[in-house]
């Protein structure tokens, strides 16, 4: 989400270390659902969109701010309150608590068995619930949406499939130069925008952020979005 939304990825995250145990009454007792994960195990599988795909350090990046600003390495838990079978066997509906960085939400989800016995849920959960801030950066120009999906698989092609990572997409290589300009003129109009908002005239405005936006082209330039890509270019 934000102004600069188009420069970030939607993120595909894996949850490498989990465990859960359903069991199912008999009528004589009743069913339960328990659920625990490492919120450190979590791992970028792919990030779609951007303006070029993510690279190992991108993602082991993220990665180390999902644990140190944003899961904190916190306890991440399910305990259900209810578990109840529709008529046709095939669908269960659970409501129960879920603890997510210290704070516990009800929350509520069906889980559907296939032919195979496999079972599958989707989850849709709002970061705020949970006194979550939704991460961002650049000033708030780019952050992350406050809903966030989860989906649990126990089906073993589904394992297989996030077992093997999908071969990186091949993108076209931005040139340094143009990336920069773009990232330039995204902020300098974010600049102006904002300033002019908060009651700053619009010719004190134009001149701040175009100053500003010159340095971040420079920024950019040197250290940015395909500098990367270009240092390897020449390198060869």
């Amino acid at each position: 989400m934000g102004a600069a939304a188009k420069a970030g990825h939607d993120l595909l995250l894996h949850v490498t270390s989990w465990e859960a145990t359903l069991e199912v009454g008999d009528g004589s007792s009743a069913s339960s659902l328990v659920f625990d994960a490492d919120s450190s195990s979590l791992r970028v599988l792919q990030g779609t969109g951007g303006m070029q795909p993510l690279s190992d350090d991108d993602k082991a990046n993220i990665e180390e701010t999902i644990d140190a600003e944003v899961l904190l390495r916190t306890e991440l838990a399910f305990r259900s309150t209810t578990v109840e079978a529709r008529p046709d066997g095939s669908t269960l509906e659970v409501a129960g608590e879920l603890t997510l960085v210290g704070v516990t939400h009800p929350v509520g989800f069906e889980i559907t068995a296939g032919a195979d016995g496999a079972l599958a849920a989707k989850i849709v959960l709002t970061q705020s619930d949970f006194g979550m801030k939704p991460y961002s950066a650049l000033f708030g120009a780019l952050k992350v949406a406050d809903e966030v999906e989860i989906e649990v698989d126990t089906s073993e092609q589904r394992a297989l499939a996030e077992t093997i990572e999908a071969p990186p997409r091949r993108a076209a290589i931005v040139d340094p130069g143009i990336s920069s300009f773009l990232w330039a003129v995204l902020f300098g109009l974010y600049l102006v925008l904002g300033m002019a908002a908060i009651g700053i005239s619009w010719g004190a405005a134009f001149i701040l952020a175009l100053v500003a936006a010159f340095l971040i082209f420079l920024l950019v330039r040197t250290h940015g979005v395909g500098r990367e890509d270009d240092d390897r270019g020449q390198s060869r």
